[in-house]
Formats: structure tokens, sequence, C-alpha cells
């Protein structure tokens, strides 16, 4: 596919550079998508976690001072 968008390069630019802005709008998409997943995942564990927490049962001992 590559080989036949230089060949046509070669007389008109205009398909090289509508492959290379292609390009361009995927890899935008790729990252905001990404970066949308993250955030979700993080505030999805973060909404999460205080339900998971449970209280520590190891208590201090109390000291006494004489």
């Amino acid at each position: 596919m590559s080989s036949l968008l230089f060949a046509l390069m070669r007389e008109n630019p205009i398909p090289g550079l509508a492959a290379a802005s292609l390009n361009v709008v995927v890899a935008l998409c790729l990252v905001a998508m990404s970066l949308t997943l993250g955030i979700t995942i993080a505030t999805i564990a973060w909404v999460h976690s205080p339900g998971e927490r449970k209280p520590s049962p190891i208590r201090l001992a109390r000291r006494t001072i004489a």
C-alpha cells in the first residue's frame, strides 16, 4: 500500500499529504482514547478504594507512667 502511495506521490503530492494527515488524525485519536481510558480506570479505582479499606485491628498498648 505504501509503495502505491510513493508511486503516486512522485506525480502528485496530494495522496501522500492525505495519508500523512490521516496518520496524524489516527495517532491523535489513539492518544485521546488512551488518556480517556486511563483517567476512567483511575477514577473508578479511586471511587472504589474507600469501600475496600478496613479499619486496622491493631491497637497500640497504652502505657502508664508511674
